[in-house]
């Protein structure tokens, strides 16, 4: 008879926020397998637990998920654990998972701690419904098609970031969501941890730059927008237009339309502001004209 594959969420952070049925779980299976053993042996030390484990991370998982199976094929039970939180979700483990499946092996899910809804819970807005996107990437293309849809998202977006680029990219969104604040988690439930809300029309707080952080940008506030889109937001929609047309080779109507909605606003309200803006610009420059 086959074994089964358990999903076990752990710790995010407070070793104490362990459930009793993963810490039964992580003491009954056969094998442990661990996305970094080094940190799953500390959080097995603590609470006396001496299983075999084997390392199942981003660079191996494809090597390692047909041998994983075949042991549960032949009647071990296994438990999967990341770093931190719920295996799968940005972290190793999804091919496993799948294989799994696919084989007919029983898989059940341990649910626990999750840095995406902690930080949600804690941020404050209206969260029924959200986007969550992971990792920001590094660079080129795919970040700026990553940062694209965020803009286009009228819901609350939720992603992680590393904490040595967390500084630049929270910069680099101040200056494309004009009226959409940026909800800062720094090392949730634990020792150290900060929260910070960061709104757009001011200077970047200073940022303790380590440890885990989790960013929640507000949705797009319609009704506030549509009152006064002020020069402030004019001056960024048009930097925003300009690098879509120049930069993505988008239309000028695509552009607005995203511009648009990064700011919460009604695309004509916005083109006319637009115009308003640079009529007052040209009359400040030739008081004539």
């Amino acid at each position: 008879m086959a074994g089964t594959l358990f999903v076990v969420a752990t710790p995010i952070g407070n070793l104490e926020d362990l459930s009793f049925r993963a810490l039964r779980t992580l003491k009954e299976v056969d094998l442990i397998a661990a996305e970094d053993t080094r940190r799953t042996a500390k959080l097995l030390a603590h609470y006396a637990i001496r299983k075999p484990m084997v390392s199942l991370r981003e660079h191996n998982e494809h090597r390692e998920t047909p041998k994983l199976v075949a042991r549960l094929a032949a009647g071990e039970s296994i438990a999967l654990v990341s770093d931190a939180g719920t295996p799968g979700i940005a972290d190793p483990g999804q091919p496993l998972v799948h294989a799994a499946r696919e084989a007919g092996i029983n898989v059940t899910p341990i649910p626990g701690p999750s840095a995406v809804m902690a930080a949600l819970s804690a941020t404050g807005i209206a969260s029924d419904t959200f986007l969550f996107l992971g990792f920001i990437p590094r660079s080129g293309s795919e970040r700026e098609r990553w940062i694209e849809e965020l803009i286009q998202a009228n819901k609350p977006v939720v992603f992680f970031e590393a904490p040595h680029r967390v500084s630049r990219t929270i910069a680099q969104l101040q200056s494309l969501l004009v009226n959409r604040p940026i909800h800062i988690h720094r090392e949730i439930s634990k020792i150290h941890e900060e929260y910070i809300k960061q709104p757009n029309n001011v200077e970047l707080a200073k940022l303790t730059q380590a440890g885990e952080f989790v960013l929640v940008v507000d949705p797009p506030d319609i009704a506030d927008s549509a009152v006064d889109i002020t020069d402030d937001m004019v001056a960024k929609t048009e930097r925003l237009i300009d690098y879509l047309t120049k930069n993505e080779s988008m239309s000028l109507e695509s552009s607005e339309e995203m511009a648009a909605k990064a700011i919460g606003a009604d695309q004509r309200a916005l083109r006319k502001a637009i115009k308003k803006s640079r009529i007052r610009q040209r009359q400040r420059e030739d008081p004539d004209s």
